[in-house]
């Protein structure tokens, strides 16, 4: 059985325990093998990460105003230190909530909120992580490579093949099919990762670092344009981003 971890941090101790307490009644409450880890400052939880256990489902429940480093810039640091676990934030406003895209947060939870918004929000948060393919087997004429979701920055469909991008400037491509993108990619969306955002292009939601009015922004500086008949995809996205890629199919 999986180790569910659940990291709690705030600065406020009241809010604090009232949040541990809630966290810990989910894991009760749904049989998990876990812990949860209540911190107040996050350079704290910054140590827990370097120390933590690689094979456990983490998921960071972060205050966002909080003293030195607050939520976001945290945020920013464990994902680069882990791209497989979730942040969820949680705040007394939703000033930052646009702040939260560039972590890729899973949602944003405002206070006050009730225990069964939280633990929907978890619910959600735990299946999506543990059901989502984390690597790719791709075809290819030198034999099958594998990838992780992680690596990939875009899938792009030319001459009948699926030329996938990765973060290292490399490309992968796959062996030759006379079949539509939309057949060979077949599965791809599901994974909750990518966004169809022309006829010839998917590209992965959780390397996406900024958006234009018809463009997307990668984490390696690329840019990938939004067709006028995918122009929804923007939205798709924001929504994703602000309400935990409910939408992102």
């Amino acid at each position: 059985m999986t180790k569910i971890n659940l990291v709690l941090c705030d600065d406020h101790s009241a809010d604090l325990e009232t949040l541990s307490e809630s966290a810990n009644d989910y894991i009760n409450s749904r049989g998990l093998f876990g812990e949860t880890v209540c911190f107040s400052s996050s350079e704290e939880v910054l140590r827990f990460s370097e120390s933590s256990d690689n094979d456990a489902v983490t998921v960071y429940l972060l205050d966002v105003i909080m003293p030195e480093t607050n939520g976001i810039e945290l945020g920013k640091k464990l994902r680069e230190r882990d791209k497989s676990s979730a942040v969820i934030y949680i705040s007394s406003s939703r000033e930052y909530a646009l702040d939260a895209f560039s972590v890729h947060a899973f949602s944003y939870l405002t206070k006050p909120f009730s225990r069964e918004k939280l633990f929907k929000e978890l619910d959600e948060c735990l299946s999506r992580m543990e059901n989502a393919p984390q690597r790719l087997l791709i075809k290819t004429a030198n034999g099958i490579v594998g990838l992780a979701l992680s690596e990939i920055i875009a899938v792009e469909y030319l001459n009948h093949r699926l030329i996938f991008h990765l973060t290292n400037g490399k490309k992968i491509e796959s062996v030759y099919r006379k079949q539509t993108f939309d057949v060979q990619a077949k599965g791809l969306p599901e994974t909750g990762a990518f966004l169809k955002i022309s006829a010839s292009y998917l590209v992965n939601y959780r390397n996406i670092r900024g958006i234009k009015s018809d463009s997307f922004i990668m984490s390696d500086g690329s840019q990938y344009k939004i067709t006028r008949k995918y122009i929804a995809a923007r939205q798709q996205y924001i929504n994703g981003e602000m309400f935990g890629h409910k939408n992102i199919k």
